[in-house]
């Protein structure tokens, strides 16, 4: 008897790495300690482009997620850093599975308190 097959439908690929197009903590952005963030969509063998969630770290600390909107050729937020100073800013995909891609590239911002 032949040993079952097993399901080839998993997904285990991570997505493309981001690409953080620009971050600001810009005291115009409102409210305490803002981060404004553009990263550029990229891609995954099996979820959708629009689909796709973005996780945002500072010095390593998660700040948050974005989801992409579908419209645009970046996703963009508003998300707020945990301290004032300088802080290296980087950015994961996240498909539909739970994979997460490798870091973005990094882009040093300073955080201002109020």
């Amino acid at each position: 008897m032949a040993a079952p097959a097993h399901a080839s439908g998993a997904d285990n690929t991570p997505p493309a790495a981001p690409y953080v197009l620009y971050a600001s903590g810009l005291r115009w952005t409102g409210g305490c300690l803002p981060l404004t963030i553009g990263i550029q969509r990229t891609t995954d063998n099996a979820t959708p482009q629009s689909a796709l969630i973005y996780e945002v770290f500072a010095d390593g600390i998660r700040l948050g997620a974005l989801a992409d909107n579908g419209v645009n050729a970046a996703v963009w937020g508003t998300l707020h850093f945990t301290r004032p100073g300088p802080q290296t800013v980087t950015a994961r995909a996240v498909d539909a599975a739970g994979n997460r891609s490798a870091p973005s590239n990094a882009d040093v911002v300073t955080a201002y308190a109020c």
